[in-house]
């Protein structure tokens, strides 16, 4: 492998491992205490291992996908129920893959504009298209087809138990299944 080639692996690495805290800690406007951004892992059972002992309802979104964006909408009796029972939301963003360091940091700036335009109060994490992690989200989760949006239910001892859960804007048909894993 050339040394230039080497150096921009190391960069884009490098901005991948730290972009969640660098522009987390950088905007004042982003209340640590209701959106946080998840340090990146290696696998989905790691990412969910770090819940361990909640429940949690895992939303799988993207930037480019409109219907994704659609269901942000909030309404207050599925924000209180979860608050009130504990359960964790989990935003996790996929976008498309990019190799030159600054398309990845722009990528990442615009997730991070839209966590914060969207008020999406809870654990977000961003991955890339076609990386390791995505590979298991489409495993484990979507069955070998990209399938956005998706949203799942992880127990309390991070098995997925619900691959095809309620979206948000079936309050009624969320909660109920919600309440079935408490």
């Amino acid at each position: 492998m050339k040394p230039k080639h080497i150096k921009f692996l190391i960069i884009a690495l490098a901005l991948l491992l730290n972009a969640n805290h660098l522009f987390a800690q950088n905007d004042p406007d982003v209340a640590p205490s209701k959106i946080i951004y998840v340090d990146q892992v290696k696998s989905l059972n790691d990412l969910f291992s770090k819940f361990e002992g909640r429940l949690i309802y895992v939303d799988f979104w993207a930037s480019w996908c409109s219907s994704c964006l659609e269901e942000f909408t909030k309404d207050p009796e599925l924000e209180a129920y979860i608050n009130s029972n504990d359960i964790i939301r989990l935003y996790i963003a996929l976008e498309k893959s990019e190799t030159d360091s600054l398309m990845i940091q722009k990528s990442i700036q615009k997730w991070q504009k839209l966590v914060k335009k969207f008020n999406l109060e809870g654990y977000n994490y961003y991955a890339q298209l076609r990386s390791d992690f995505f590979k298991g989200i489409t495993e484990q989760i979507m069955k070998g087809k990209l399938s956005l949006p998706r949203y799942a239910i992880i127990d309390k001892k991070g098995i997925i138990i619900e691959r095809n859960a309620k979206r948000p804007s079936n309050t009624k048909g969320l909660i109920k299944q919600l309440s079935a894993y408490l």
